[in-house]
């Protein structure tokens, strides 16, 4: 086993990279989690408004009443041009003369005049309020209600909320590290990075000429050697699967609870397919000086062509087209599924994940192909 133990040799050497990897992505992902943390509800928008009403009538003192329950009711010691400059007041309302009249008339035009600043949210908000307001009174008169009638129902159909229920919490998360789901969506960046910028500088080292050349001339036969590389190989792979397996369970709860089970089969055949990735990177390469520049190039290419930094939802078709022919991008599908963010289907999950495996088979074949080719040209 002297492979084995110079493969494990090497292999230590870069245990440091291997820490610093593992604690920039938890520091990450537990960053994320703990800013987003705090349950933000919706809250109605209180405006600061100033009403004249030159109506003085009793359902143009329904509307002020009605107004003063959702928002502020205030009176300005400046010049109202000033109060909307400097911001003492959001919207300056005028009822006109005639209100009560026109609203019994069914009229829309000519209630209300307003002072504002120009495209505001505030004109926004309150023109929309008084639309809807006026609908309502139209539609409650349309139903055969007299007018302080129509009124005072048009205030209680305004009045009534809506509970909703919220299903999916990816629906409006799409990556997911709000809810601690990002951080499957985000391991496939890490397990690239990991396997190329260790696995390939320690198959470039153990596969140098020098190397092959003492070892040809040893006892080692070269069937013993590869499955010494690829017994080295193996265990890598596999521990650090399970450490981010293991940080997996601790930053999602129930994370393999039900369907959950499908994050290892998902990340398991990732893992493979960055090992292999790696490798094949490691025969094309010329030294390990590059190696550093491909695994930046590799991961953030298949990352943002794939949906693990953006949102799939949210890419061009070319991009997705593109992505198509990457593993990472049937990953993404996955674990779409899994958080949420895409309805889980498991016929389709069986078959992306089959998918994920054809590259895994692919790029092992292919692996294997130029490792033997090199080998017969003896440039390994």
């Amino acid at each position: 086993m002297q492979v084995f133990k110079l493969f494990m040799l090497i292999l230590k050497k870069k245990t440091k990279l291997i820490i610093l990897f593992t604690i920039a992505f938890m520091a990450l992902c537990i960053g994320f989690l703990f800013s987003s943390s705090t349950d933000e509800k919706f809250t109605e928008s209180r405006l600061k408004i100033v009403i004249a009403d030159n109506d003085n009538t009793p359902e143009s003192k329904a509307l002020i009443e009605y107004i003063g329950t959702k928002h502020d009711i205030v009176t300005s010691k400046m010049d109202i041009k000033d109060a909307l400059f400097f911001g003492t007041v959001d919207y300056f309302l005028t009822i006109n003369e005639g209100y009560a009249k026109n609203l019994a008339d069914g009229a829309t035009e000519g209630l209300f005049k307003s002072q504002h600043v120009y495209e505001s949210y505030s004109v926004a908000y309150m023109s929309s309020f008084l639309d809807e307001y006026v609908s309502c009174v139209r539609a409650c008169k349309a139903a055969g209600d007299d007018t302080e009638t129509a009124v005072k129902n048009a205030a209680a159909a305004m009045d009534t909320n809506t509970e909703v229920s919220m299903i999916s919490s990816e629906a409006g998360n799409a990556n997911g590290l709000e809810s601690g789901k990002g951080f499957f969506r985000y391991l496939p960046y890490i397990l690239l990075s990991l396997m190329i910028s260790v696995l390939s500088p320690v198959m470039m080292s153990i596969n140098k000429k020098e190397v092959r050349f003492r070892t040809n001339c040893s006892a080692v036969r070269p069937t013993s050697f590869m499955m010494q590389i690829l017994l080295g190989s193996v265990i890598y792979v596999l521990a650090i699967w399970v450490l981010f397996m293991v940080a997996g369970a601790l930053m999602e709860n129930g994370a393999y609870s039900g369907m959950g089970w499908l994050n290892l089969v998902n990340s398991g055949i990732f893992a493979v397919v960055s090992a292999f990735i790696a490798v094949l990177v490691s025969m094309l390469l010329p030294s390990q000086q590059t190696v550093n520049l491909a695994c930046n190039v590799i991961s953030l290419f298949m990352s943002f062509m794939c949906g693990v930094f953006v949102p799939q939802a949210m890419l061009g078709k070319t991009v997705i087209s593109i992505g198509r022919f990457l593993p990472a991008f049937w990953y993404i599908k996955v674990s779409d599924m899994l958080t949420g963010a895409a309805i889980f289907n498991s016929s389709k999950a069986v078959q992306y994940l089959l998918i994920e495996a054809g590259f895994a088979v692919a790029l092992g074949i292919i692996t294997t192909l130029l490792y033997k080719t090199k080998l017969r040209s003896a440039e390994l």
